[in-house]
């Protein structure tokens, strides 16, 4: 199931039936993990998830294939 994260920086490896699952959990970022595992619980109890519906994920902006994309490293380019 899919949670949105709130407490602090931290990363996690969990059985889950017989796959291990790694997570890293990030405040206000969402995260996939078993709904019925002990530690999932632990953290809903702590008040550190909470339940994400997929409509109410953050939509990400998307730029048109066509469209000039902005350079990663936040450098600008001079024209002539």
């Amino acid at each position: 199931m899919k949670y949105l994260y709130s407490g602090p920086i931290s990363g996690v490896s969990l059985q889950d039936g017989t796959e291990i699952r790694e997570a890293m959990l990030h405040p206000g970022a969402p995260v996939e993990l078993p709904e019925q595992h002990e530690y999932t619980k632990t953290l809903l109890a702590l008040g550190h998830l909470r339940p994400v519906a997929a409509h109410d994920e953050p939509a990400r902006e998307r730029v048109a294939d066509d469209q000039p994309q902005a350079a990663s490293n936040g450098a600008a380019s001079k024209g002539a």
